[in-house]
């Protein structure tokens, strides 16, 4: 048994299976990997890793497992699918995933999903010389009578594609009641998942930002399992109202900060533009944070001087930017094209840096999402199944106004950043209102 100190949920304990998963290289690997990248230029205190995220993940699907009632063994499949969810995610994690994956690399969702399988091996060329007695995750939960391929398909969760996934991600059905148990995979990744739960916790709390505090007790003690999904009783409604106006304040406040979008710019321009001095995405994708660091400050002076920027916090400044109010359809359609083609984002930037007088490299386009630009779809469906004291199932939006208030939210500030060095601020914007907005 290991008994874990954790800062968000306290001390708890790993036994069995889990306990053998910590000792996994996989495991391992990612406490090395910060679980907000360089947030902690914005937020001093967000140096949390994905190794602790996760461990905290599984002891929230514990207890939501003990709260709607799941057997034993159901119980240990969820902790280990959350205990294993982020297991295929590289340096950097989303700041470097998409640049990686277009280089001919994959997403994380696949590598998590082959090394929950046995088809992906995280170890670089001679690491396993330092691993003594190494035990691969499948053998492990084959051991315990865990079938690989179940832990695999509830990471993926019962509608999922690969892709990032969000709070309120989920297809509205047409029915109380769905043909098939979906139990297991929502409280994995599903509306109210463990996931998500603690990376609101662990999130606000390392980087002080209180948007991000929910009653998550609450919330859990509330789940029920109704008609082969995952239902919140009507006791627990103010509860999840509060954890959907934190996940979109968090969103606002944290994850699409300006400056933290800044710092994530300038990172993927130093990997996208040294990519012929960089090691192959399939080796990238194995190192840790300070492996890609160390990289790139030996692949050339743009990429040496972009992380000795981030080093000293010496950021590139937004020069120019437009929230989606501001746009018309027709600007709108040709930000969606600029952040759909690398190529041709890259053109504009150095077009508009080589007209200012800058070097390439130095002028960043940022569409944080195209899909904030489509009235943010993720947070489009707001259709959680409330269980009433009368025992009728209806759903969240016919409960509450704020449903379809945090449809229409935007979380991003911008829909577009223009970004380059202190001193070409305004001659950027000037050119970028020509190149972008004119």
């Amino acid at each position: 048994m290991k008994v874990i100190n954790d800062a968000i949920h306290g001390q708890f304990s790993l036994e069995g299976v889990r306990a053998e998963l910590l000792e996994t290289p996989e495991m391992n690997k990612l406490s090395h990997i910060k679980q907000l990248g360089l947030a902690h230029l914005v937020f001093p205190g967000a140096h949390h890793t994905r190794f602790e995220h996760s461990l905290g993940v599984s002891h929230i699907g514990g207890m939501m497992a003990d709260s709607i009632g799941l057997d034993k063994q159901e119980k240990i499949l969820v902790q280990v699918a959350g205990m294993l969810h982020d297991v295929g995610h590289g340096p950097y994690s989303h700041t470097l995933e998409h640049i990686l994956h277009e280089r001919g690399g994959l997403d994380h969702m696949s590598i998590t999903e082959g090394i929950i399988l046995g088809e992906y091996d995280v170890l670089r060329e001679g690491e396993d010389t330092s691993i003594q007695s190494r035990k691969l995750i499948p053998d492990i939960l084959e051991k315990n009578d865990i079938n690989p391929e179940e832990v695999a398909a509830l990471i993926r969760g019962p509608d999922a594609r690969g892709s990032e996934r969000t709070l309120l991600s989920w297809v509205d059905g047409k029915e109380d009641l769905v043909s098939e148990d979906r139990t297991l995979g929502n409280l994995v990744h599903g509306p109210v998942d463990c996931d998500q739960l603690d990376y609101l916790l662990r999130d606000s709390h390392f980087t002080g930002v209180k948007h991000g505090i929910v009653d998550h007790r609450r919330l859990i003690s509330c789940l029920r399992r109704h008609g082969g999904d995952v239902a919140v009783e009507e006791g627990g409604l103010a509860a999840l109202e509060g954890m959907l106006m934190a996940r979109g304040l968090m969103y606002s406040a944290v994850y699409f900060h300006r400056v933290t979008r800044v710092t994530e710019v300038m990172l993927s321009r130093a990997v996208e533009r040294s990519a012929s001095n960089l090691p192959s995405p399939a080796d990238m994708q194995r190192r840790v944070d300070a492996e890609i660091w160390q990289a790139l400050y030996q692949a050339g002076e743009y990429s040496r001087d972009i992380m000795r920027r981030l080093k000293y916090r010496q950021m590139f400044k937004v020069a120019s930017s437009r929230r989606q109010e501001e746009l018309s359809n027709e600007q709108v359609s040709r930000l969606v094209e600029i952040a759909q083609s690398s190529e041709k984002r890259r053109e504009i930037e150095d077009d508009i840096a080589h007209r200012a007088g800058l070097p390439e490299g130095y002028v960043a386009v940022d569409v944080p999402s195209v899909k904030l630009l489509l009235s943010e779809p993720r947070m489009a469906s707001v259709d959680i199944r409330i269980v009433g004291d009368d025992g009728r199932t209806r759903w969240f939006r016919e409960h509450t106004p704020i449903a379809e208030a945090l449809r229409k939210r935007q979380v991003s500030q911008a829909a577009v950043y223009v970004m380059t060095i202190p001193g070409y601020e305004k001659t950027v914007a000037k050119l970028s209102d020509h190149y972008l907005f004119s």
